[in-house]
């Protein structure tokens, strides 16, 4: 896996992690919104992984 796709990897799991404290929905649907970005920014980057 390449440095990028591990880095993208850490915020996607930190995201996740905190979202799992937050109990703002808005904070909620933005830390929704920033692992859907990081999830396409990784499928971008090898698009032949699917």
């Amino acid at each position: 896996m390449c440095e990028k796709c591990i880095e993208l990897d850490r915020r996607i799991e930190h995201y996740q992690k905190l979202s799992g404290y937050v109990t703002d929905q808005t904070a909620q649907e933005g830390l929704r919104f920033l692992i859907a970005k990081y999830c396409a920014d990784k499928k971008a980057i090898h698009p032949e992984q699917g």
